[in-house]
């Protein structure tokens, strides 16, 4: 995940936060300083997750391979929200995943600042969608096939992990979680150092290979540019560069959601009763579950954190439902807001 030159941005259009924070001279990381970053890092991985999904749930087709790849990426990017809200309990704070500044607003900017002329909405799949995830998924260095450099949120992965080696606080595993996911306890630096490196790998690769785990495992941003490019990824035995010179990866078939507007949809611009009780228990089930992960966190409870993923998977069924709903206009279908309820 990117952000644009700072040299370039003279005022941030929204929560700045990780600009802030990364200006703060390395000295002066302190053990406050970590627990704020770490609290902006949870709100980024979450941010990624409402669009990947929305844009998962509108393909017809539901295994088909381009909505696999998308919701295995999905389930990665939980994995790295889980990873830090367990280093964040680890000293002695609690996420705040279930309020109005945990929850991000769409359409709008990634949090903290991130690439604050991207302006991420909640749509069905489309390949200007797709290009935006390549945005908000760009490596540190550039891609592989290509020269340019990019100051990415991996330097922000970077500056957290320093400040763990120096200051070696110590780690608390109470309400520490594991399981799920392949979700570990952090009791160690060798743990925090190998959480960091799993989440920037998976999103970013390395700068040598576009490969998460292994031949075949490509990295978030490649994996959305082979959708995108319609081809897959491979290296070219002539030149050893990697580009989009593969197979053809078709793209799929998907409903017409239009863009969600701001804040979501209001009950008096949803003429339908049977519409808008669709988005009402689409956000019921959202702001349940994000009740169910922030009980986890805080009671250190893998039982809140089970019916959390539960909760999860009933809000397949009344998004995709949503899809298939014509907006009154004609301007393509209804779709989930992700609009916590209080």
């Amino acid at each position: 995940m990117n952000w644009k030159n700072q040299k370039q941005i003279k005022f941030m259009a929204s929560q700045p936060r990780i600009f802030e924070l990364m200006a703060v001279p390395q000295e002066r990381h302190d053990i406050a300083w970590l627990v704020e970053s770490i609290r902006e890092a949870i709100k980024v991985e979450f941010a990624t997750m409402p669009p990947y999904l929305t844009a998962t749930w509108s393909i017809k087709e539901a295994f088909n391979p381009v909505a696999t790849s998308i919701r295995d990426i999905v389930k990665e990017e939980m994995l790295h929200m889980a990873i830090m809200c367990n280093l964040l309990v680890a000293l002695g704070e609690t996420p705040s995943l279930n309020t109005d500044e945990g929850v991000p607003t769409f359409p709008g900017p990634l949090p903290g600042g991130i690439n604050p002329t991207l302006v991420v909405p909640l749509r069905g799949l489309n390949r200007e969608g797709v290009r935006i995830f390549m945005e908000i998924e760009l490596p540190e260095g550039g891609p592989v096939a290509f020269a340019d450099t990019f100051p990415t949120i991996g330097a922000f992965y970077s500056a957290i992990l320093d400040a763990f080696v120096s200051l070696n606080p110590p780690l608390d595993t109470t309400r520490q979680l594991e399981g799920p996911l392949g979700l570990k306890k952090i009791a160690t630096l060798a743990d925090v150092q190998n959480g960091i490196k799993l989440i920037v790998h998976q999103g970013e690769g390395s700068q040598e290979s576009p490969e998460d785990t292994g031949p075949g495992d490509l990295a978030h941003y490649y994996r959305f540019g082979e959708i995108y490019h319609g081809k897959k990824m491979l290296k070219d035995s002539s030149t050893g560069r990697w580009d989009f010179i593969g197979a053809e990866v078709p793209f799929p078939d998907a409903w017409p959601m239009a863009d969600v507007p701001v804040g979501g949809y209001r009950q008096t611009d949803v003429p339908d009763a049977t519409v808008w009780q669709l988005i009402e228990e689409f956000d019921r089930n959202f702001t349940t579950m994000l009740d169910h992960l922030q009980a986890a966190w805080m009671l250190g409870s893998l039982s809140e954190l089970s019916t959390a993923i539960i909760t999860m998977f009933t809000l397949q069924d009344p998004a995709v439902s949503l899809m298939q709903k014509p907006l009154p206009n004609g301007n393509g279908n209804y779709g989930p807001c992700f609009r916590l309820l209080r």
